[in-house]
């Protein structure tokens, strides 16, 4: 299967100075971050990988030049990285064509485990691996919310007040994301929220779940890259 990384914005909730390297190469285990990310997608059964880059990729392009990835590795450039991140996904259009794909984002550390069960999923719509567990996240303020009906997502947002549980940041996803994508940006909002709204409303959309606690971390802090290095059952 096909995954894509999008690793083109500017990270400056962790970083205070803009001309620092992306957060993505920050070290984490025995690599960094990325490789890290990179390492559980091949492992959960990703054979080719396209990583979307933008706000200073001179950093990330010379970083994979002389990284010894386990897949292959095609690197997209987002000229508009300053706008919504359903752009960066969208740039991909023509290189998945009409394949399934693994959507991960660039700063999200997910265990091999749950990476397995969205990869495997007999399901044949679009699919967002979601947390259930929200008494034990990291930072659940700022977190994406989600509400569920069962397997159905009724709902996402960063705003929601009612909602049962939390997007890890990984997606499967079909080729008709990127209509939604399109109808989204027409109706003036460029986020992957807003796309996933948009495949919600048609019923394309279904959670799966992970199966226990900690099993995934947004780092989008210097707090959550402190405990995530810390916590053993991340790294």
């Amino acid at each position: 299967m096909l995954g894509v990384i999008i690793a083109a914005g500017l990270g400056s909730r962790l970083w205070n100075v803009s001309n620092q390297i992306p957060k993505t190469l920050l070290p984490f285990g025995k690599g960094t971050i990325l490789s890290t990310i990179i390492s559980r997608l091949h492992a959960a059964g990703v054979s080719d990988l396209l990583v979307v880059v933008g706000y200073n990729q001179d950093f990330i392009r010379e970083y994979l030049s002389t990284y010894k990835s386990p897949i292959p590795i095609t690197i997209i450039e987002n000229t508009q990285w300053e706008r919504g991140n359903g752009l960066s996904v969208y740039t991909v259009k023509e290189s998945v064509g009409n394949k399934p794909f693994i959507l991960s984002m660039s700063d999200h550390i997910v265990q091999l485990e749950a990476l397995e069960k969205i990869v495997s999923s007999p399901a044949t719509c679009n699919l967002l691996l979601v947390d259930p567990y929200l008494e034990t996240n990291f930072d659940l303020a700022d977190a994406t919310k989600v509400r569920t009906n069962g397997a159905e997502i009724i709902e996402i947002g960063k705003e929601l007040t009612d909602y049962n549980a939390l997007d890890c940041g990984i997606f499967r996803l079909e080729c008709d994301f990127f209509a939604a994508v399109e109808i989204a940006v027409e109706n003036g909002n460029e986020s992957i929220s807003a796309a996933i709204t948009e495949l919600i409303k048609n019923k394309r959309m279904q959670a799966v779940c992970v199966d226990k606690p900690n099993q995934w971390l947004d780092i989008d802090t210097p707090e959550a890259y402190e405990f995530a290095r810390g916590g053993v059952s991340l790294c």
